[in-house]
């Protein structure tokens, strides 16, 4: 089952403890439900994992523990997903959010990306690239939650059936 598989790959309850940027938790950290690995929760711990990790803002870890506990996902899951974006990936999926949001406002100039232009256009870069960054967080987060939940359920049957 992918419970199974899913306990070997994730972080343990006492490895996300440890982090010292969520010692702010305190006792929530204890939930039986944000270690919970039902489907469900599951899940939802895709969408929000996948989500934060679009946002373009410091401390991601931070908030998406605070809405794994509000929303009783997968802590772990929604955890490990933050490290999609990384140093590698980041440029990237910054300049796609970025050419979203400007697309979706019509930016009638384009904007060079040279550090005097991006300091001159600073305002307009941070909407273009917010505004961009929900709109494919929640694309892709959607996109990732069916593919999981797909996957899920094709696993399971293929196991009952053997």
């Amino acid at each position: 089952m992918p419970k199974k598989i899913l306990q070997k790959i994730l972080p343990s309850h006492k490895k996300i403890k440890e982090q010292k940027y969520l010692k702010i938790f305190g006792q929530a950290l204890y939930k039986r439900e944000i270690w919970s690995l039902h489907r469900k929760r599951v899940l939802g711990a895709v969408f929000l994992g996948v989500f934060v990790s679009c946002l373009p803002i410091p401390l991601q870890m931070v908030l998406v523990t605070f809405l794994a506990i509000i929303f009783n996902v997968n802590l772990p899951i929604s955890f490990a997903l933050l490290f999609i974006n990384n140093p590698i990936t980041i440029p990237f999926i910054f300049y796609i959010e970025y050419e979203i949001g400007a697309y979706i406002l019509n930016a009638s100039n384009s904007i060079t990306f040279d550090l005097d232009s991006m300091y001159e256009n600073l305002g307009d870069i941070a909407i273009y690239l917010y505004l961009g960054s929900i709109i494919l967080g929640l694309v892709l987060a959607s996109i990732s939650t069916v593919i999981t939940n797909i996957s899920w359920i094709y696993y399971v049957r293929k196991k009952r059936k053997s």
